[in-house]
């Protein structure tokens, strides 16, 4: 079974940070709130990381 790849797009503006779906979703934070994301997503970046490398189609993996 092949897995639906959700696209996105981030808005960065004064008012905070918009992260809109492919459905027409939006979540927003205020910039507190997206500086707080930001230290989880720095805090557990190596096990997204790794969760990403497993999940991978591809045998093999390039880096620059």
């Amino acid at each position: 079974m092949k897995e639906k790849m959700e696209k996105f797009t981030i808005e960065v503006k004064d008012s905070g940070v918009m992260i809109h779906g492919g459905e027409g979703q939006t979540l927003f934070f205020t910039p507190i709130e997206a500086l707080m994301l930001l230290d989880i997503l720095k805090a557990e970046e190596a096990k997204l990381k790794n969760l990403a490398d497993k999940a991978s189609p591809l045998p093999f993996k390039i880096t620059l």
